[in-house]
């Protein structure tokens, strides 16, 4: 049989409980017995002094003793009945002599002196009782036994409420992040437990919470991720399939025309899974970089003059970058710095008016390398710069595919810069459009 925590807890408390009052009830019942012994000796030691003061006043002397023994047995049977005195005390003049009594002195006891009008009589030695005898004496000690007793099983029976209270109150959190658990294992992401507290467990589910939220949205990333791809994949072969069901039927002609149609949809197709398949090895850790140490600048002039009959097909001007006589080293892979820069100027080609512009900058700075790439309209509304790096975000969903893409290569942009241990933002141009941050360390610093 399985015990639950709420059990265990409630016999652990229970059992400290029981514990703690049977050794109370044991102390006080050692301590009742021994303190009312002590209290009975103390009251028959006071009266047997005052009888036996009371019995010298009376008699100005102690010679009644030796005239008439009994005497005082006899008188002291009033005082204090059932005792056998002469067995328990031992009465001795004020020259230590002894009068009464035949008992011996143990070693270290001393008599006490009896006085009578400021002056010592006589001596008393008096053995107390080891135990209580008396039928009332008795009787009394039961009776404060018995309540002991009774008190003992109220506490016991208050500490079984109090710890059923308690271990209830304190596995509850225990069992909603049980339950919460098993639902979340079960796939309900929306599950959140109730913070009551602000110990540990309400930690617990504090962190609990953000791990479901995380599960949520990664789930919904995920779906979303799943919808774009097969949206992204489905229109591409859509057209690809009516181009070549157009052919087989015999409504369009296997010309160059046709031809270069088909080229250019499998080309989309192809970059597309391309980019997705650089996204998955980015997040798993297995893309490969290969980084040297060079001069950023005749990479970044090379990429873009390749872009620059581009740019005028396009009417947009791209400015000359400001890297005259600048020595920008990293230590970076070339290649992939090379599609980063690629990415970025084919997403300003695409989204820039026409009549606009593109502005380069380069900064080097103590610690890094700070690239900007500044274009002008249309601009981004600020709610929606801490999206684009999203994988397919798009700024407008009106756009088409042809002129807005897949929404990747921002997402690629990131990963990239990432990877090269750098940060990459986005933020308001002072052109009117969007003006894109890439610091990269400088060699040595935090490569």
């Amino acid at each position: 049989m399985k015990i639950k925590i709420q059990q265990r807890l409630f016999l652990v408390i229970l059992a400290a409980a029981m514990l703690a009052v049977i050794s109370m009830y044991l102390i006080m019942n050692w301590n009742l017995g021994r303190g009312f012994l002590k209290y009975v000796n103390t009251i028959e030691n006071e009266k047997l002094s005052t009888a036996l003061i009371q019995a010298y006043t009376e008699k100005g002397s102690w010679d009644f003793l030796q005239d008439d023994p009994e005497t005082w047995p006899k008188s002291l049977t009033r005082v204090m009945p059932g005792g056998k005195f002469d067995a328990r005390l031992l009465l001795l003049d004020e020259n230590l002599e002894p009068i009464f009594g035949n008992i011996g002195e143990k070693k270290g006891e001393r008599p006490a002196p009896l006085t009578h009008q400021g002056k010592v009589v006589s001596y008393l030695l008096y053995h107390p009782r080891e135990e209580i005898s008396e039928a009332h004496q008795l009787r009394f000690v039961r009776q404060q036994e018995l309540a002991m007793l009774l008190i003992a099983g109220v506490v016991l029976l208050l500490a079984g409420v109090f710890s059923l209270f308690v271990t209830r109150r304190l596995v509850k959190p225990i069992k909603d992040l049980t339950e919460g658990t098993h639902r979340l294992a079960g796939g309900d992401y929306t599950t959140r437990v109730a913070v009551t507290s602000r110990d540990e467990l309400a930690q617990l589910a504090l962190d609990f919470n953000a791990l479901a939220l995380a599960l949520e949205n990664n789930e919904k990333a995920q779906r979303q991720w799943v919808a774009d791809i097969s949206h992204e994949l489905r229109t591409p072969l859509s057209v690809l399939r009516g181009e070549i069901e157009a052919l087989q039927d015999g409504i369009r002609n296997p010309d160059q025309n046709a031809m270069h149609s088909l080229h250019a949809e499998v080309l989309h197709i192809s970059r597309l899974i391309d980019d997705l398949y650089q996204l998955s090895l980015y997040d798993v850790g297995a893309m490969t970089y290969r980084k040297e140490q060079f001069d950023l600048v005749p990479l970044l002039r090379q990429v873009v003059d390749s872009f620059r009959p581009k740019f005028g097909g396009a009417a947009i001007t791209l400015s000359e970058p400001n890297i005259i006589g600048v020595t920008a080293l990293v230590f970076a892979d070339r290649e992939r710095l090379r599609q980063l820069f690629t990415n970025l100027l084919d997403n300003s080609l695409k989204y820039t008016d026409s009549d606009g512009c593109l502005e380069i900058t380069v900064a080097v700075t103590e610690g890094d390398i700070r690239i900007y790439f500044s274009d002008s309209g249309p601009g981004v509304a600020a709610e929606e710069l801490p999206k684009i790096f999203a994988r397919f975000y798009r700024l407008e969903g009106s756009r088409s595919r042809e002129s807005g893409g897949a929404g990747l290569g921002l997402a690629i942009c990131r990963s990239i810069v990432e990877a090269h241990e750098g940060a990459i933002n986005a933020k308001a141009s002072p052109l009117g459009g969007l003006e894109i941050e890439i610091t990269l360390p400088l060699p040595g610093v935090n490569a």
